[in-house]
């Protein structure tokens, strides 16, 4: 082979190898590109999910912080109203517990359970923080004892049933407290301490030297309850030696009770047996003895006695807060029959006291009409709401046989009920110190301020002008 072609073979084979050397170089530039590219994509997708799983981790944090201060939100929420529900006290009153004969003999068919005359209305009983009821009649231990007018027994069995109905405030100072005298008080004060110590039961003793009002603590509250009777049945007379058993209206001694009361009570509720029966004009002498109570700074005033419906209202006391005063609630249970005696009334009211100044004010107050029904043959006896009573009802009514030509309807009973369902508000001017100073307390044989003789009410009205150390006063007999 000649010298040149070896040559240009040398140069070919040269020539090759730099071009595979090339091809090589660029083979692996291209290697290293596609690693790096994937290299790329594999760090974005990492840092993607990085991201993505970061964001969510934060989301799941977020919303778990998110969940935690609603939570904390919530349970502050809670407290508060918690909070707010203890400085509110929802309370209820009715009128007179009258238990006549035929209420007795009801009970007696039942083997002595008297539950179904508070049946319609326990449960709004029930619902209130506090409850009320007038006990106008005094316990007996002794079935064979039982009787209705005019000298009432009533079955210890009618007080399990007010506590099952689900009443806290039993007060027992009224006309006829001393019906059985000293038996009646003494079974009366006995059933409730020995059977139900926690029913705050007012108005009558069982030993001298006890107070006369008691202080109720419920929510944040401290209620002073005390209950008085400005007369008794001419029938019986309250021995000087036995006048501790019943709180008689004293002056002196509201005054004193009062004082004493709100010191520790940031409350105070006054139960007030007295006033004209069956008086649907205004009580001039029962008008007095509230303006002293508003005097002495007392924030309710419910009064029972007179054995119809009336007014309510608030009243600016001389201090310049108002005090809420129920003129007279009516029946609760009873066999009068008239109309007007068988339309009762439940007060309701709200207080609510201020969390930082503990002030204590009356927010809300209505009356709710109530209906005592019986039937000719008392298979079916109770108290409804006037709301739930019904015309078949009014028509099955023993009224009917009684008095033929009673206008007892649905229609008459609402027309009754609206005559004193919208409040009446009024102010009391400040009475001098001497008024303040007289003690009006009844002693032996009691005056019923009730008498509807012109001139014993004016005889009355002089003695009472006169300021005296002790007054007996005579009562004329009020029939039930």
């Amino acid at each position: 082979m000649s010298e040149h072609r070896r040559r240009r073979r040398d140069e070919e084979e040269a020539r090759r190898m730099e071009i595979e050397r090339r091809r090589r170089i660029i083979r692996e530039r291209k290697r290293r590109q596609r690693i790096m590219r994937q290299r790329m994509i594999l760090a974005g997708v990492g840092a993607l999910v990085l991201v993505v799983g970061g964001a969510v981790i934060g989301t799941s944090i977020h919303k778990k912080n998110e969940e935690k201060q609603a939570k904390k939100i919530e349970e502050q929420k809670k407290k508060e109203a918690e909070a707010e529900e203890a400085n509110v006290l929802h309370m209820v009153a009715v009128g007179d517990n009258l238990i006549h004969s035929a209420i007795i003999n009801a009970g007696k068919e039942q083997d002595w359970n008297f539950d179904f005359l508070y049946d319609n209305i326990k449960k709004d009983i029930e619902n209130a923080d506090l409850a009320s009821v007038n006990q106008e009649t005094p316990f007996i231990k002794d079935h064979d004892k039982a009787s209705g007018y005019p000298d009432f027994a009533t079955p210890t069995e009618v007080g399990d049933a007010l506590v099952n109905a689900g009443f806290d405030i039993v007060t027992q100072a009224t006309e006829h407290a001393f019906d059985q005298e000293s038996d009646g008080i003494t079974d009366s004060v006995e059933f409730w301490s020995k059977n139900y110590p926690k029913i705050k039961n007012l108005g009558i003793h069982g030993k001298d030297g006890e107070d006369r009002y008691q202080i109720i603590e419920k929510k944040n509250f401290k209620i002073a309850v005390m209950n008085y009777s400005s007369l008794v049945s001419e029938n019986h007379s309250i021995p000087a030696k036995e006048s501790y058993m019943v709180d008689t209206y004293s002056e002196k001694n509201i005054k004193e009770d009062l004082k004493k009361a709100k010191e520790s009570a940031d409350v105070s509720i006054v139960y007030l047996h007295g006033g004209k029966s069956d008086a649907e004009d205004s009580d001039k002498k029962l008008q007095e003895k509230i303006d002293f109570l508003a005097e002495q700074g007392a924030d309710v005033v419910i009064c029972s006695h007179p054995h119809i419906l009336k007014k309510y209202g608030k009243i600016t006391r001389p201090d310049g807060k108002e005090m809420l005063v129920y003129y007279s609630l009516g029946n609760f249970i009873s066999h009068q029959s008239s109309l007007e005696n068988l339309l009762g009334g439940m007060a309701e009211f709200t207080l609510k006291k201020d969390g930082k100044s503990g002030e204590v004010t009356i927010e809300e107050s209505s009356l709710v009409p109530l209906v005592i029904h019986y039937n000719e043959d008392f298979t079916q006896v109770g108290v409804y709401k006037l709301s739930d009573y019904t015309e078949a009802l009014a028509q099955e009514h023993k009224i009917h046989k009684e008095d033929e030509k009673a206008e007892f309807t649905l229609a008459a009973l609402k027309e009754a009920a609206d005559k004193v369902l919208m409040p009446v508000n009024g102010s009391v001017e400040e009475t001098p110190d001497e008024t303040v100073d007289k003690d009006k307390e009844l002693k032996g044989k009691t005056v019923n301020p009730d008498s509807k003789s012109k001139n014993k009410e004016e005889k009355e009205s002089d003695q009472t002008d006169k300021k005296t150390e002790q007054k007996t006063l005579d009562k004329k007999k009020v029939e039930e």
